[in-house]
């Protein structure tokens, strides 16, 4: 068995590959020009495609034929039309194409089977299934990915040994596309991501983009013979955005000697409009002019960051340092507001740009490669196995044995635990390092013994033991290979950046509900068995289906505003018999470190199991939605706003004031979109959309769960007096039911589900409205309200007018018991109110509960 060593880092501007080899990592050189970066740039030529350095010198001159920046549409349905082709290439085929280059540089003929590759953190479950099909369809056999903030944390992390780094960091992670912001916390051996927040459209792109549209155009415009390029602009004609492409890669430059230099000259030529002529034009910029473009959105970083220290209650004495990773960091001002907002050191000792294809490699050195089947069998010969097995496993039949060290070490020794199930008598046990540095010999086997194994510094150390009988043949045994990592940190897992979500019906208020099934930052891989309820019988000649929805987001927010990740419907032609309402239902769920999603569904009435595994990789996003989607943000929240500021809650409104303002600016820029250049803006908007609608699903979300435990709060005083005061006293069930609803009150008002205390609210409503039965005073009240129906309202007329002659003489006597008879019998009488029901729409649902 071999660890996977390789790993790229598949970058928006810029990618790599490395490699680790006992415990150093080398990353490598582009063969032609021997830079370690690749730019992430495919240029269609006749006859042939170049990647990187090769296709930003065709940038200028056909840009029709060259695409770039291409990562953060990954998983999307947008596509990138090349002229040349005739046809459109997808985000996938592009990142394929740079995964095959980077190939090339592995300058020692070597073809890795197996590879890690990094992801944003915020990458959704789409976006990440995209970046492996990318991986496999470059020819890998197995594409392992790891969040880039993990990867760069192990390279800081792993930089320098003996150093105490125990404690929180904060991982500011700002590239040429995404920002990710990661929290993480450092034990003595390993290192895990508590929190993160991110925006996969925001970076260095973004930052020439801004400069050119601001800043360089303008005074493009302005120029008497070259004002016509303003109205080009609109058309995106060709000769426009010749120039544009070459602006654009001159405001690259500029923004990079601008975190060197306070001010800096761009020069280019510009054709007239009869095309006749040319225009000198040299402009100026200031490291201050560029400042200005990108402060907004450095703050937007800033605030994520803020947020992820609320949500974890933590302050900025709680964290140790911030690494910065990724080239966008080498931004002066990236630097002035973290040391200005923030207080808190900065870190960047480890080179920005390669700090995350380090980590990577290091974690690829640690990691067994897991072939698929047919590949590992044309590799070791035989029949197959399954992963993580050895051959002799696969047939073995002897004693079991338990072996129980620890992972990773940072000790030149470590002590390894075996139990042995079944112990043949008179055997022997062996140890020894895969690369045969260290050997025990035989040794007499016992039930169970320790055995200490020295390491190499460093790496990844595998270790065999293997179990031979009396006359030292090995006997056939199940037994894993020993796996120790000395003086690496080590990843506790990878953790989920979005909750896994099931939509279930909501029937008592006629819409679907999210349940949760995987909690954001649960650590990869998972796996749940869920058992829900058939919430209406779906017969088998009707159009009722049974829908199993899996999505990802908020588990708080509405299902519309999640994405659907998989869906398993069960149509009624499939079932074998009618699927009765109340019927079980068993669900289970896996998702693997790579974010692979099984869903098997099991109707138990039927005996049907219906199951999928869902990789989506695309994903659409309409820009006329998203300003709908914005402009109804915006009049809900000025709606409260209103609200609020009626009711005098000047603490809600400065809040919801704030929300409105961020919500005017994504609206009014979604209304612009059509005129924007950058066609990655609507992804920042609609993710900047997206945030907002969560902030303010939250606050919606607390002043419900305020009014239900207000709400619970009176109905317990209400209860607790009609238990003190009235006949409702004097029934031992009712001050039961009431125990019963109380003894957890402190988790149902600690709660944050909604549902939880409505459901709470809901019984002791029921049992409120029980114990009012047994009051007299409202058996009177109760009686006076029946009585004042006109008699034509009850659907026995007779009977009704003699319960009422009954009732006055009951009242008469204060014969309230008789009266409570009275009252529930003229009740009957009155007809139900069909009105609303016919008035009410019903939804088809999920059909699970």
């Amino acid at each position: 068995m071999k660890t996977i060593d390789f790993a790229i880092d598949l970058g928006t501007t810029n990618s790599l590959i490395a490699r680790q080899q006992q415990g150093k990592v080398e990353v490598f050189k582009n063969p032609v020009g021997h830079k370690e970066t690749l730019p992430s740039v495919v240029a269609f030529r006749p006859g042939r495609i170049l990647v990187g350095d090769k296709a930003r010198e065709y940038q200028e001159k056909d840009p029709e034929n060259i695409v770039a920046g291409f990562k953060r549409k990954m998983g999307t349905q947008e596509t990138y039309f090349i002229e040349r082709l005739a046809e459109p290439k997808s985000p996938m085929e592009l990142s394929t194409l740079v995964l095959r280059e980077l190939k090339n540089f592995i300058y020692t003929g070597e073809q890795p089977r197996s590879v890690v590759v990094t992801i944003p953190a915020s990458f959704d479950t789409v976006q990440s299934n995209a970046t492996k099909k990318a991986g496999l369809e470059a020819g890998f056999e197995e594409v392992v990915l790891l969040q880039e903030p993990i990867a760069a944390c192990l390279a800081f992390a792993n930089k320098e040994q003996g150093e105490d780094k125990s404690g929180h960091w904060l991982v500011y992670d700002l590239g040429g596309g995404t920002f990710d912001v990661a929290l993480v916390r450092i034990d003595e051996i390993d290192l895990k991501v508590v929190d993160h927040k991110g925006d996969n459209f925001l970076g260095g792109l973004d930052f020439d983009n801004l400069l050119l549209e601001q800043v360089i155009l303008p005074q493009v415009y302005q120029h008497e013979l070259l004002s016509y390029l303003q109205e080009e602009a609109g058309s995106r004609s060709r000769r426009f955005m010749k120039l544009y492409y070459e602006l654009l890669f001159k405001a690259e430059t500029a923004k990079k000697e601008l975190s060197s230099v306070e001010e800096t000259d761009i020069e280019f030529a510009a054709p007239t409009a009869d095309g006749e002529d040319e225009v000198d034009m040299l402009i100026s910029i200031s490291r201050e002019q560029f400042h200005d473009c990108i402060r907004e959105k450095l703050s937007y970083s800033i605030s994520l960051i803020k947020e992820v220290l609320e949500a974890n209650a933590m302050g900025r004495e709680d964290i140790r340092q911030v690494v910065l990773v990724g080239g966008s960091t080498y931004i002066p001002l990236v630097r002035e507001l973290i040391a200005s907002e923030l207080d808190i050191p900065i870190n960047a000792s480890v080179d920005p740009t390669t700090a995350v294809v380090v980590g990577a490699a290091q974690y690829a050195g640690t990691k067994t490669a897991r072939l698929p089947i047919a590949a590992r069998t044309a590799e070791t010969g035989g029949s197959p196995a399954t992963a993580g097995e050895t051959r002799a496993d696969a047939s073995a039949t002897g004693p079991a044995v338990k072996l129980s060290y620890p992972r990773n070490s940072k000790e030149a020794e470590e002590m390894v635990l075996a139990v042995v199930e079944d112990a043949p008598a008179e055997a022997f046990y062996r140890i020894t390092r895969e690369d045969g540095g260290f050997d025990t010999g035989l040794r007499p086997l016992k039930a169970k013994f320790t055995e200490t194994l020295t390491l190499l510094p460093q790496s990844l150390n595998r270790f065999s033991l293997r179990l031979f009988d009396s006359q030292q043949n090995e006997i056939s045994a199940s037994i894993e290979p020993i796996e120790i990592s000395q003086g690496l940190y080590g990843v506790d897992g990878q953790p989920l950046p979005h909750d896994i979500c099931l939509e279930v019906d909501d029937k008592e208020n006629n819409t679907t509900r999210l349940e949760v099934i995987f909690e954001k930052n649960s650590i990869l891989p998972l796996k749940k068995t869920i058992y829900r309820e058939v919430s209406k019988t779906i017969y088998r000649d009707s159009d009722d289906t049974l829908i199993v929805n899996i999505l990802e987001g908020d588990r708080f927010a509405s299902p519309g505003t999640n994405q659907v990740i998989g869906v398993i419907e069960v149509k009624p032609s499939a079932l074998e018999a009618d699927l009765v309402r109340g019927s079980d239902v068993e669900i289970e769920l896996e998702i693997s470190e790579s974010r692979d999603i099984s869903v098997a569904v099991y109707l138990s009435q039927t005996g049907q199991e219906f199951q999928d595994v869902f990789s989506p990789t695309e994903r659409y996003l309409s820009v006329s939605k998203l300003h709908d989607d914005a402009l109804l943000l915006q009049k809900a929240i000025a709606e409260d706003l209103r609200d609020a500021e009626g009711k005098q809650d000047f603490e809600q409104a400065a809040l919801l004031q704030d929300y409105l303002q961020e919500a005017l600016r994504i609206s009014r820029k979604t209304e612009v979109l059509h005129l924007n250049l950058n066609s990655d803006e609507k992804y920042h908007l609609e993710e900047r959309k997206r945030k907002l609608a969560q902030k303010y699903d939250q606050v919606n979300r607390d002043h419900k769960l305020t009014s239900l435990r207000e709400e619970y709060i009176s109905l317990k005083e209400s209860i607790k007096y009609q238990l003190e005061q009235t006949n409702a006293g004097k029934k031992p069930e009712f001050e039961r039911r009431f125990g019963d609803m109380t003894k957890d009150e402190a988790n149902i008002l600690r709660s944050q589900s909604r549902m939880l205390i409505q459901t709470r609210v809901k019984a002791m409503n029921q049992l409120h409205n029980e114990m009012l039965y047994y009051s007299d005073p409202v058996m009177i009240h109760w009686y006076l309200a029946l009585s004042g129906y006109d008699i034509t309202e009850f659907s026995d007329k007779k009977r009704a007018k003699k319960l009422l002659e009954q009732g006055e003489k009951a009242m008469e006597r204060q014969s309230y018991e008789e009266l409570r008879a009275i009252n529930s019998q003229l009740s009957a009488l009155l007809p139900d109110d069909k009105a609303a029901e016919e008035l009410q729409i019903k939804i088809k649902g999920t059909g699970l509960e």
